[in-house]
């Protein structure tokens, strides 16, 4: 699925304007949100998946948010659903290598600034190429793996 969506950035991109999501009501928006966001949580729960790529679909596909926003916000969620892992993580005892943690905290954190910078200077369509390939690879990478067992 991941590998199908990423394909359709690079061959049809997303052009939502934020002007085009302001057109729509805002008890729309709220309405759809509620039920999308139930739908996520109630599968992601169920097979215990993580929800920010199906979030991001929904913001884009249903929600019609612009591409920027629906990046930024979907992050936003994955965020606090990794923050919220992680804690329960610990408090069950499972601390990790302090030194790997230490190192994926930093190296997120260089590449989300370096990766902010590239999307504010960049036009709708490098970023649905860019989001495209990223989601295709990913894709592909799972594809791969899951084969190889």
């Amino acid at each position: 699925m991941t590998l199908l969506r990423g394909i359709k950035f690079i061959v049809k991109p997303v052009m939502t304007t934020k002007e085009s999501m302001e057109a729509v009501s805002g008890k729309k928006r709220m309405i759809q949100s509620i039920i999308c966001g139930i739908m996520v949580g109630f599968i992601c729960g169920f097979i215990a998946a993580g929800g920010g790529m199906m979030m991001l679909l929904i913001l884009i596909s249903v929600l019609g948010y612009e591409l920027k926003t629906a990046v930024g916000t979907s992050v936003f969620i994955i965020t606090f659903t990794a923050l919220t892992g992680a804690a329960s993580h610990f408090v069950i005892g499972g601390m990790p290598n302090i030194w790997y943690l230490l190192f994926c905290v930093a190296s997120t954190l260089l590449w989300a600034r370096i990766a902010a910078k590239f999307a504010n200077k960049a036009s709708a369509i490098t970023l649905n190429h860019a989001t495209g390939v990223v989601l295709a690879v990913l894709g592909a990478a799972i594809l791969i793996v899951n084969y190889l067992k």
